[in-house]
């Protein structure tokens, strides 16, 4: 995964770089298209694929504003799966939902290419990295041990307070679909009590709720409504239609959530 995009060599450099040290090695793009530099985005992207892939499978991140600087280059074991990349919180998500067993700077130059640039640590160093990890190389000789509290994390940016939660949208998906930083599973309630969710920025509030897309007639489908999105996360979409741009609304926007009590009506 990287915000390289696809107008460059530099994606299937990397291919290169792993094919030459472990040829048998199957190679999955999650995506090359982060916007550049946005590592909240690809944190909560890797968040929403890794669990889908076999136990043992090396993810190699390269979302990296932060390259040929102070920062870190990491690689770690958490839950079944190895994460390899750069320390700048990108893999936020994965320290919140999985146990980290172990976690290690990438030290050891033997496991680098021979001429590392002070830009291009994808193809010289995660790269290579992964490929040897994938090739069974143990964690331990690839650098030294980290402390999991050292790690940088970014926040995660969700607060509930009684029947309010607060978050932002954290994604804007292909179709136009807007999604939100609140879990489903903080929401158990959403299809089954009153809801309003609310866009200050855009002066948006919406209270129509629906389970799928074409659950609505045609007089209605320009309508944006709140949905429960795959990948876990509270959305709004409109049927056959772009929401963010329809409503306007941009990656970052804050969002609230407001469940109604049962007893009483939205104040």
């Amino acid at each position: 995964m990287t915000d390289f995009g696809s107008g460059d060599g530099d994606v299937g450099v990397l291919k290169g770089v792993a094919l030459g040290i472990v040829p048998q090695a199957q190679l999955v793009d999650i995506t090359h298209e982060i916007a550049p530099q946005r590592v909240a985005s690809a944190a909560w992207i890797l968040s929403t694929v890794y669990r889908y892939f076999p136990a043992g499978t090396v993810f190699v991140c390269v979302i990296d504003p932060g390259v040929g600087s102070t920062r870190r280059a990491i690689a770690l074991y958490a839950g079944d799966w190895y994460f390899v990349g750069p320390d700048n919180g990108l893999f936020s998500y994965i320290y919140a939902e999985q146990p980290v067993h172990s976690i290690v700077n990438l030290s050891n130059p033997a496991y680098h290419l021979t001429q590392v640039s002070s830009t291009f640590h994808g193809r010289d160093i995660f790269t290579p990295v992964g490929a040897h990890l994938a090739r069974g190389v143990p964690l331990e000789d690839i650098g030294e041990r980290l402390e999991p509290d050292s790690l940088i994390r970014l926040p995660l940016g969700i607060e509930r307070h009684e029947n309010r939660i607060e978050s932002s949208v954290v994604h804007i998906d292909h179709f136009g679909n807007i999604i939100t930083g609140i879990p489903l599973t903080l929401v158990p309630e959403l299809f089954s009590q009153p809801v309003q969710l609310h866009i200050p920025a855009r002066s948006i509030m919406l209270t129509e709720c629906r389970r799928f897309f074409s659950a609505t007639d045609e007089a209605n489908e320009a309508r944006p409504f709140i949905y429960g999105d795959s990948s876990g996360y509270i959305g709004v979409a409109i049927r056959n239609g772009n929401a963010a741009r329809t409503l306007g609304v941009a990656y970052g926007d804050t969002i609230t959530l407001v469940i109604a009590e049962r007893e009483s009506q939205f104040r």
